[in-house]
């Protein structure tokens, strides 16, 4: 029996029901909220837009875990990717972070599908991956520097702004950074699990 119910548990089931939807929704606006709201620090300057970057990646892990006691098949991560940066392009992030953003979605999936949608550490491991899509946004600089930093966008923030970040955002700094994105996840993702140590539980997940 114990055999039969693993299997259940592992097989990909797409159908999503009002209630999977219902929970995309509300956590994929829970979110966007935390990381919002973080991230409009960065407008200050330059150098705290990558230390806001970082603390919403941190912070970001709470809805985010939270959501994933939810998560009973496949699929529900995707749709929550598609919701979520969609919503951000219509912002003006790229469509390569759209796109970044999905492959991180199906790579979380694949990590709880190895779980069994029932590892606590799975859980963590696919947060850490899902948050590599905050390379997407920064990837226009690697391969069209001048372009981004004349955009109407950057205009708007004035000349000395985009100055200070054209300095900041040094190739070896994006680096940095695109690596940073899946380690503060995994961090993100570890603290998440301890606030949320009671959902897990309750969810049954081990």
């Amino acid at each position: 029996m114990a055999v039969q119910e693993t299997r259940t548990e592992r097989r990909i089931d797409l159908r999503m029901t009002p209630k999977d939807l219902i929970n995309i929704g509300v956590f994929g606006a829970l979110y966007l909220v935390m990381v919002y709201a973080i991230t409009m620090l960065g407008f200050i300057n330059p150098a705290v837009m990558l230390v806001s970057l970082v603390a919403s990646i941190v912070a970001g892990a709470i809805p985010f875990m939270l959501f994933l006691t939810r998560v009973r098949h496949a699929g529900m991560v995707t749709i929550f990717a598609i919701v979520t940066s969609g919503i951000l392009a219509l912002t003006g992030h790229p469509p390569i972070s759209f796109a970044i953003t999905i492959v991180c979605a199906l790579a979380a999936e694949a990590m709880l599908l190895a779980g069994g949608y029932r590892s606590s550490r799975m859980s963590v491991l696919a947060y850490a991956v899902y948050s590599a899509w905050y390379v997407g946004p920064m990837m226009p600089i690697f391969y069209a520097r001048d372009d981004y930093f004349s955009s109407p966008a950057m205009r708007q923030m004035g000349p000395d702004y985009t100055a200070q970040m054209e300095a900041v955002l040094s190739p070896a700094v994006l680096i940095a950074f695109d690596v940073s994105t899946v380690v503060f996840g995994l961090l993100g993702g570890l603290l998440g699990l301890r606030l949320l140590r009671k959902h897990f539980r309750r969810a049954g997940l081990a």
